[in-house]
């Protein structure tokens, strides 16, 4: 895929954006998110303004569909949308293991994708994206977490490029049959302090709901320690099913394997369809690591309120509080 956009924060021509969402996602941005063309653009132009003008930020892409990821999550709140953008680039930075260097032909990435741990389903009903993690394909022999991290975080990052991901967001199905203790354990307490702003402040895409299915009940404590990280809103949005029947009474059988239910013909999966886009967005996420900012002026976005500098929030971000977007 060829990118033709770049990271210079003050280009000399924006892109110029057009709209080419389905109807029925145009009317779920309109309702959900109070998205309209006229709300679309101003805000775009002012993110792009707060870009240029922000002392910090050395370089950033600025195309409409990359803005459009925080803009969506943050419901078109452009002081919130401008902080999550800044602790995005800010973690990016600080996490390079993490969160840098992302290649889909890289050897374990290829690896974790052929032994089908991340399964895109589908489109549910409601327009939202509906993707299966399941964790007895994770081999905790061969993997530690930081592989874990990058996979997922790859595949986020793919997932989020899409405008009809990024309007109606994403259903997450995490089934815990036949997983280990070692899997669990893969989660240490001094990483989920590092994880959870990740979590909870930065993924730009919209998590609707995230089912557990069939955790076992030598997890559940660890399950609770890693809770003390998750924001009260995110606790929110979890679902636990104890077995098949009960997480497809709630999920339906429209799209979930054959293996949960009693269906006998396979549902046509987007999975391989969202591995091919990953692979030819190989480019793309490798300008991602071109992104700058000067991170030792965030280093309050880990403290425990979670905040942004007080002169960036009071000054940058403050400076759009009065726009009329409503």
């Amino acid at each position: 895929m060829t990118v033709t956009y770049g990271v210079e924060k003050c280009p000399e021509k924006f892109d110029e954006y057009r709209c080419s969402l389905p109807e029925q996602y145009r009317k779920l941005a309109a309702d959900q998110l109070r998205e309209d063309d006229h709300i679309r653009k101003q805000a775009i132009d002012q993110m792009r303004q707060w870009i240029a003008k922000h002392p910090y930020i050395r370089r950033c892409r600025t195309d409409a569909v990359f803005l459009l990821r925080f803009l969506r999550q943050r419901k078109f709140s452009i002081p919130k949308a401008c902080e999550m953008l800044e602790r995005y680039l800010a973690l990016r930075q600080t996490f390079p293991h993490w969160f840098q260097g992302l290649d889909p032909f890289e050897k374990t990435m290829v690896a974790l994708g052929e032994e089908e741990v991340f399964h895109v389903l589908g489109f549910d009903a409601k327009g939202q994206i509906v993707i299966l993690i399941k964790s007895r394909n994770f081999r905790v022999d061969k993997y530690d977490l930081e592989d874990l991290i990058r996979f997922l975080h790859m595949n986020m990052e793919i997932l989020s490029c899409d405008e009809m991901v990024q309007v109606a967001g994403v259903v997450l199905i995490v089934d815990c049959y036949e997983a280990s203790m070692a899997h669990f354990t893969l989660f240490r307490l001094s990483e989920m302090r590092n994880i959870g702003p990740y979590i909870n402040h930065l993924l730009p895409i919209r998590c609707r709901e995230i089912h557990v299915i069939r955790l076992p009940k030598v997890a559940a404590s660890i399950v609770d320690l890693l809770f003390a990280y998750v924001s009260p809103k995110l606790k929110h949005r979890f679902f636990f099913h104890k077995t098949i029947n009960e997480a497809v009474s709630y999920l339906g059988k429209t799209l979930l394997p054959t293996e949960y239910t009693d269906q006998t013909e396979e549902p046509k999966a987007l999975t391989h369809v969202y591995s091919k886009r990953i692979r030819e967005s190989r480019d793309e996420l490798q300008l991602l690591d071109q992104m700058e900012i000067d991170v030792a002026k965030f280093s309050s976005v880990w403290s425990k309120t979670g905040c942004a500098p007080g002169g960036i929030d009071a000054g940058m971000v403050g400076s759009f509080r009065k726009l009329d977007i409503d």
